[in-house]
């Protein structure tokens, strides 16, 4: 009996300490459905919001311009490290994008990090790469997305004072902040963008100007003459009872022109690699700054002047939207608000340029002001700040607007992917909703997009020869969609596009005659008059394509901003597309626009330095 009795006593200390351990383990297991990240933070989805398997991992992307690749680095707990090993990205605009976005999810440890404004697509390859090296770690995607940073994010307000403010770090601020600082200005440039560059960089980057130094070494002949003589020719294409452009701006401008161009060599440093024509415009007097496959000109342009400020001390602060001008009682400017990263700042300063850009990607301006243009935001080539935010502020402290605003155009567009190339092959045909060619395809590429916002509809036309092969294929990709049709004949393509059959077929034989007698319906050159024979057909739907506007607020000719009655708005400058209407009337010159940026640009800001009181 008393060995039974030991035995019973045996067995419940032993479950008493079986039920002992178990309690300890489910009080500090992490196991349990209730566990703490990193952070502490608990989640009830029985795992860690950071547990991952440590090592490092690989991944691909498709980024704007190519492949992007870059890897990861786990601990156990953590994301270590992210590495961008190759990227064909575009350099200046992708930058903030390749630097911000992994330095905020290693800080914070979280995938809930915004895109960067202007490097959206840049911005989603990388996150989408990186949440593919999470998954390879094992790591809880979803739950890091809406994971909140660990980073502090409070707000305070912030008062700065300085001499000249500039609005804006695209070519016309960046040469603004540069002239004023060279005539002995203290500067502070505000960017509400990550990147600086605006459209400027975006751009080519070829500067037109006529009997430069540059072009003298060259032994280029070029006058002022021929470029005015061209100018009128463009402008008299369209809208024949327009107010502008005023010639004797275009002509002081000219003038300024081959100043500005010497001066970024002499002064700021920049460099020219060549001088060339371009299209239609085959004299050589444009001046191109190095570009590449990933280095636009424009970029390489708005760099040098940077650098330049930046080595002057001239404050940029990106991501600092101006959001409205100060006055006094009197409505004389005083200053800027801003909303910075960490809050809004308030900055009193003697001179304010505006250097904000047009409004091509808004629109809602573009309702208001261009209506022909609606629409063609999506397809702009502007930069992304392009909303027309100088523009409006002006207009609230009583600024005039130029009348008759007008888009800067860039020829025509797709909405499929890939299809870039066709923006200026003369070779293909255009037709609009009556199935009629409107033009010559050998136009101007500004009068093109001026051509086909005179259409309701528009379409381009080629067939399935080898020339097309590369573009065939990109549109087999993207179908079925709205924006291609394909057909085995040219009647059926008729059919597709839903214009009248019988004029588009009559249409496309009246080409096809012209094809082979050399002699276009449209006055097209025999060069470019290919046949479209090669079945199965394609008509791609076309749209206007804009890289700016041709508009702004009234300035006298030292750009200070007037009111409607002519007198000035003290300490106000507009430059750039804030107030580059007076040089055109509906049609752009090539050179002209990055070149009225950084000249407006130069006078506005020497003369706010000149004038500090």
């Amino acid at each position: 009996m008393k060995r039974k009795m030991k035995r019973v006593l045996c067995v419940l200390l032993s479950m008493i300490l079986i039920m002992g351990l178990v309690a300890c383990s489910k009080k500090g297991s992490p196991a349990n459905t209730e566990v703490q990240d990193q952070t502490g933070s608990e989640t009830n989805e029985g795992e860690s919001l950071s547990a991952y398997k440590a090592g490092t991992y690989k991944a691909t992307t498709k980024g704007h311009n190519g492949d992007l690749t870059l890897e990861v680095e786990f601990s156990n707990d953590s994301i270590v490290a992210i590495k961008i090993l190759e990227h064909v990205e575009s350099a200046g605009i992708s930058d903030p994008a390749l630097e911000r976005i992994p330095e905020e999810i290693v800080s914070g440890q979280t995938l809930n990090v915004d895109t960067i404004t202007g490097a959206t697509i840049s911005s989603k390859a990388i996150l989408a790469a990186i949440e593919d090296c999470v998954s390879q770690a094992g790591g809880n995607v979803e739950a890091l997305k809406t994971k909140e940073s660990s980073q502090n994010h409070s707000k305070e307000e912030t008062e700065m004072t300085t001499d000249v403010v500039v609005i804006g770090a695209g070519g016309a601020g960046l040469a603004a902040a540069a002239s004023a600082k060279q005539h002995g200005a203290e500067v502070i440039v505000l960017e509400k963008l990550a990147m600086i560059g605006g459209s400027t960089g975006l751009s080519g980057g070829g500067i037109s100007a006529t009997g430069t130094k540059f072009q003298e070494a060259e032994g280029i002949e070029d006058t002022k003459e021929s470029w005015m003589e061209l100018w009128k020719e463009r402008q008299a294409t369209s809208n024949p009872n327009g107010k502008y452009p005023d010639y004797a701006a275009v002509d002081k401008f000219m003038d300024e022109a081959v100043i500005t161009t010497e001066w970024l060599v002499d002064y700021v440093g920049h460099e020219y690699v060549s001088i060339q024509g371009f299209g239609l415009d085959p004299v050589r007097r444009l001046h191109f700054a190095f570009s590449d496959k990933s280095t636009k000109g424009g970029t390489t342009l708005v760099k040098s002047v940077e650098s330049f400020i930046l080595g002057k001390d001239v404050k940029i602060l990106t991501e600092t939207p101006a959001t409205e001008l100060i006055t006094d009682n009197e409505g004389n400017v005083i200053g800027v608000i801003a909303e910075g990263k960490d809050g809004k700042i308030k900055i009193n300063a003697k001179k304010v340029i505006l250097a904000a850009g047009g409004f091509a990607k808004s629109e809602e301006l573009l309702e208001r002001f261009i209506p022909a243009a609606a629409g063609s935001a999506e397809l702009s080539a502007a930069a992304a700040g392009s909303t027309g935010d100088g523009i409006l502020m002006a207009e609230k402290v009583g600024a005039a607007l130029y009348e008759e605003p007008w888009v800067i155009g860039l020829g025509i567009g797709s909405k499929v992917a890939g299809t870039g190339a066709l923006g200026m092959d003369w070779t293909k045909v255009y037709v609009n909703e009556k199935g009629e060619r409107f033009t010559s395809e050998e136009i101007h590429y500004a009068i093109a997009t001026n051509k086909i916002m005179e259409q309701e509809a528009s379409w381009l036309i080629l067939d399935s020869a080898e020339i097309n092969a590369d573009v065939v294929k990109t549109l087999e990709a993207a179908m079925p969609t709205d924006e291609v049709v394909k057909a085995e004949s040219i009647k059926e393509l008729g059919e597709a596009m839903g214009v009248p059959v019988d004029t588009f077929v009559n249409t496309m034989q009246t080409f096809q005659e012209g094809v082979e007698t050399g002699q276009d319906a449209m006055g097209k050159h025999k060069d470019y008059l290919v046949p479209v024979t090669t079945s199965p057909y394609y008509a791609v739907k076309i749209y206007p394509k804009t890289m700016g506007t041709f508009a702004g607020v009234k300035t006298d000719e030292n750009y200070s901003v007037l009111r409607e009655d002519g007198t000035i708005i003290n300490n106000l400058y507009a430059v750039g597309e804030n107030a580059n209407k007076v040089l055109y009337n509906q049609v752009y010159m090539s050179g002209s626009a990055v070149q009225f940026a950084m000249t407006s640009g130069r006078l506005a800001g020497e003369h706010a330095a000149k004038n500090l009181k």
